[in-house]
C-alpha cells in the first residue's frame, strides 16, 4: 500500500506540476527567463528514511520520471547497496527538461516527506553554459578563418613540397579544433536544455531529538545483532575443533589411561633369573 500511495502521489504531483506552463513569478531555471538564461543547472537532494522504505521511494521517484515521458525525463543511473549491518544506501539520477527540473525535484521531495522521509540536504548549482557556447563559437570562427587561409595556400601550384606538408599538418590540427569546438558548443547547449537531478537515499530517521533516540535504539539493536552474529561465527569456526579435543580427552580418560597404566605395569615387572645348578 505504501508503494502504491508513494508512486501514485509523486507521479500525480510531477505530472500536475510539469504539465502546465512554468510560472514566471517563480524563481528557478526557466528558458527565456532573463535571470537564468544561459545557465546550466544541476539539482541534488539527500533523503533519510528507514531502510525498508528506501526501495519503495526510489521506485516511486523512477515512476514519476517515467510518467513525464522520455522527452522530458530520462533515468541515467540507479544504485542500491546494503551493508553488513543492514543499512541501505541508494541513489537515482535523471536528466529532466530544464523548465521542469526544479518543480519536479520539489514535488518529489514533498511527496517523499509525506511517506516519512526527511530532506537532509539539497544542492542546486548553475554554471555559465552560455559563456562556453560563446567561447566555442569564437574558437570555431578562428578555425574556419585559418582553414580558409590554408586552403588558399594549398591551392597554389608553385608551393614547395615541404611547405605543403606543413600546411596540411596545420589543416588537420585546425579541423580537430573545429570538431572540438562543435562538440563543446553542442554539449553546452544541451546542458542548458536538460538539467541533471540526483536523489541520494540513506538509512535513518531524520533530524530531531525523538528521531535521534530512535536512531540510537536502531544502532543498539544493530550492535547487539552484530555481537550475536560474531559469537555464532566464532562458535561455528572454533566449536568443531574444541568438540573434537573434548571427545579425545574423554576417550583417553576412559580407555587410553587404563591401557597405558597396564603397559607401564608390564614393563616394570622384574624378570626371573635362571637357577644355578651348582
Amino acid at each position: 500500500m505504501r508503494r502504491f500511495v508513494a508512486t501514485v502521489g509523486i507521479a500525480a504531483l510531477a505530472l500536475a506540476g510539469c504539465s502546465r506552463a512554468p510560472d514566471s513569478a517563480e524563481t528557478g531555471p526557466v528558458l527565456g527567463n532573463a535571470t537564468t538564461a544561459g545557465l546550466a543547472f544541476t539539482y541534488g537532494y539527500s533523503l533519510t528514511l528507514p531502510a525498508r522504505a528506501i526501495d519503495e521511494l526510489q521506485e516511486a521517484h523512477a515512476a514519476a520520471c517515467e510518467a513525464l515521458g522520455s522527452e522530458r525525463c530520462r533515468i541515467t543511473g540507479i544504485t542500491y547497496n546494503v551493508d553488513h549491518a543492514g543499512d541501505v544506501s541508494a541513489s537515482l539520477s535523471a536528466n529532466v527538461a530544464a523548465p521542469l527540473a526544479r518543480r519536479f525535484g520539489r514535488d518529489a521531495i514533498t511527496a517523499a516527506e509525506r511517506v516519512g522521509a526527511t530532506l537532509t540536504g539539497a544542492n542546486i548549482g548553475g554554471t555559465e553554459a552560455a559563456e562556453e557556447v560563446s567561447a566555442a563559437t569564437g574558437q570555431s570562427g578562428e578555425a574556419q578563418v585559418d582553414l580558409a587561409r590554408i586552403d588558399r595556400e594549398l591551392a597554389r601550384s608553385d608551393l614547395p613540397a615541404a611547405e605543403r606538408a606543413e600546411l596540411q599538418s596545420q589543416r588537420a590540427v585546425r579541423l580537430a579544433d573545429l570538431r572540438t569546438a562543435a562538440g563543446t558548443r553542442t554539449g553546452a547547449r544541451a546542458s542548458i536544455v536538460t538539467a541533471p537531478v540526483r536523489f541520494t537515499y540513506s538509512t535513518g530517521r531524520g533530524t530531531g531529538f525523538v528521531n535521534r533516540l530512535r536512531d540510537s535504539g536502531d544502532t543498539a539493536l544493530g550492535s547487539t545483532a552484530a555481537t550475536l552474529g560474531a559469537a555464532l561465527w566464532l562458535l561455528a569456526v572454533l566449536g568443531p575443533p574444541f568438540l573434537g579435543l573434548i571427545i579425545l580427552a574423554l576417550l583417553w580418560r576412559r580407555f587410553g589411561r587404563p591401557l597405558w597404566a597396564r603397559l607401564l605395569a608390564a614393563t616394570d615387572r622384574p624378570v626371573a633369573q635362571p637357577r644355578d645348578p651348582a
